[in-house]
């Protein structure tokens, strides 16, 4: 027995150098990722699956501080995929969460990635009425005519709630956000009725700018009844159709930079009779494009696609769908809602199914992505990790209770040292973080942004390795 303690204490007197100190050899293998640029990073990581950067986040610290980068964010959002997000109704307090799902297609078999979003991780706890989505933010309603409007990231966790600015005021039927790339800004317009008496029922619409903390009246707003469809969002404007068309022009748009109403001309088949009765007809935003459908008998329908934004004669007949299903009713209404790489159509089927169009085949067949024993609304929803902090500054950001401890992991403050390129959390310590050890890296100011002015202890004390191509840190 004494032996044997005795031999267990032998390593670490055996280690001691002169005088008696300690010398710990270096035995952490330096992260391989991390000797990458910055930018290369941020290319790898944007092209992984939402619930893998989920997990992601959770790895590490320096994970985490990649993935909360603004610059990643937006990279992130320019590639992530279109997913549908839907809200079953009537609302049911089991039904609260909401739930999303991300469809891919591997040649003639389609896999799903799905995900909940529940008061306790994700959305604001409230009765939602209804929803929309812009730029990977969603905008939430609730029932009541005061209702405010909840703007926020349901993959993060935060949102702003926005006040209505007058109490007791009727809401109209118009609402929505959208996303202005002049100005880089997040914009939520609502319609109302003034207070004030009058003898003609008129609408005015009102601007609320994320970040400003006011609204703002735009003047008068069409009258019409408005439901937004599945995607509406496109070049900078909201489009739909109105119940009760007005002239000759019947897709009504709002661009958020000029912040007006306007019109969009529908293909020349349109005859004056068919925009009366915008009810047989739906309009959406497909493959990056506008689109319109209007549904003339029960055994087929055409998409007819606008191949240039604004312009009339580029209207042109993209898909043709047959062999519908039997009817259910006197009319049943299709969506298309996304284009798989194989080019099969997800489309939504009288708002309680999602199906599937086989173009080759042409046939349809029922999927089972949600299963819900109630009607639901559908919207299109990119997700996203750009923070309310850096959209909403000088706004009250909430953060749901389940995704509070990310504020504690993200206090530490990541840089890089001048010398050796290896990051540093909180400039002044005196080892690198994640065990990087002096030297084992120094990257051109080209390829990878530093802060001059931090130096890591080891690289005052040792001299820095030379230059490493990128090439070079490839094949480590």
């Amino acid at each position: 027995m004494r032996g044997r303690k005795k031999a267990a204490t032998n390593p670490s007197s055996s280690s001691k150098g002169e005088g008696g100190v300690v010398g710990h050899e270096p035995t952490a293998n330096p992260c391989k990722l991390f000797q990458l640029p910055r930018r290369t990073i941020f290319d790898i990581f944007s092209r992984l699956p939402i619930n893998t950067l989920f997990h992601c986040r959770c790895v590490c610290k320096r994970f985490l501080c990649f993935i909360s980068d603004p610059e990643f964010a937006r990279l992130h959002l320019s590639r992530s995929p279109l997913c549908i997000l839907i809200k079953t109704m009537p609302l049911q307090n089991a039904s609260k969460r909401l739930q999303l799902a991300q469809v891919e297609a591997d040649g003639a078999n389609c896999h799903v990635m799905k995900m909940n979003f529940t008061p306790k991780s994700n959305v604001p706890t409230c009765d939602i009425s209804h929803m929309n989505a812009c730029n990977g933010l969603l905008c939430l309603v609730g029932t009541e005519k005061d209702s405010s409007f909840y703007v926020c990231n349901p993959i993060l966790g935060e949102f702003i709630t926005i006040q209505p600015p007058y109490k007791g005021r009727h809401r109209g039927t118009f609402w929505g956000l959208g996303y202005s790339a002049v100005t880089n800004e997040y914009k939520v317009l609502q319609s109302y009725y003034p207070a004030v008496e009058s003898a003609e029922r008129y609408v005015m619409a009102e601007i609320y700018t994320i970040g400003t903390g006011s609204w703002r009246s735009i003047g008068n707003a069409p009258t019409d009844t408005v439901a937004l469809p599945f995607n509406a969002f496109l070049n900078g404007a909201l489009h739909w159709f109105p119940c009760t068309p007005n002239g000759s022009e019947f897709i009504h748009s709002f661009d958020f930079d000029t912040e007006q109403f306007g019109t969009l001309p529908p293909p020349d088949h349109f005859r004056e009779e068919d925009k009366k009765f915008t009810n047989y007809a739906r309009i959406g935003v497909l493959g990056g494009c506008l689109f319109i459908i209007y549904f003339t008998n029960s055994i087929r329908f055409d998409i007819w696609v606008m191949k240039e934004y604004g312009v009339k004669e580029s209207w042109t007949k993209q898909f043709v769908i047959e062999n519908l299903y039997p009817k259910q009713g006197s009319w049943d209404f299709y969506e298309p809602m996304v284009v798989l790489n194989n080019g099969e159509i997800l489309m939504l089927y009288n708002n309680d199914a999602v199906v599937c169009y086989n173009q080759k085949r042409r046939n349809l067949r029922g999927t089972k992505f949600f299963r819900t024993r109630s009607q639901f609304d559908a919207i299109a929803y990119i997700p996203c990790f750009i923070s309310l902090y850096n959209v909403a500054k000088g706004e009250q950001i909430s953060r749901i209770q389940g995704t509070r401890e990310y504020n504690k992991l993200c206090t530490a403050e990541f840089r890089d040292c001048a010398g050796c390129g290896a990051p540093v959390i909180n400039p002044g310590y005196s080892f690198p973080a994640f065990g990087v050890p002096c030297g084992v890296v120094n990257y051109p100011e080209d390829l990878y942004a530093r802060n001059s002015g931090i130096i890591c202890t080891a690289c005052n004390k040792h001299q820095a390795a030379p230059l490493k191509s990128f090439l070079t840190l490839w094949s480590l």
